[in-house]
């Protein structure tokens, strides 16, 4: 994969993933339910309050399975 192309995927990853909150199971009680509005990651659910956790969540949960995923498919279609 050239480096572009890598770039140009780790970066699409990384905007998928935002400093956000979301609504935690069941329904918050704004919802009439008893859960409540959680800070974290929006699409991986995730728990997290600072920017610190959240860079840690996008180094440590993020890039590695990413980058293992596109060094896998180049080395697939070099075969």
């Amino acid at each position: 994969m050239q480096e572009s192309a890598l770039l140009v995927a780790i970066q699409r990853e990384i905007h998928n993933h935002y400093l956000t909150h979301f609504v935690d199971d069941p329904p918050s009680i704004a919802q009439e339910g008893r859960g409540g509005v959680i800070a974290g990651c929006s699409r991986c659910r995730k728990q997290f309050g600072t920017v610190s956790q959240f860079l840690d969540h996008l180094t440590h949960d993020v890039l590695p399975p990413l980058i293992y995923k596109l060094s896998t498919e180049g080395k697939n279609d070099a075969a």
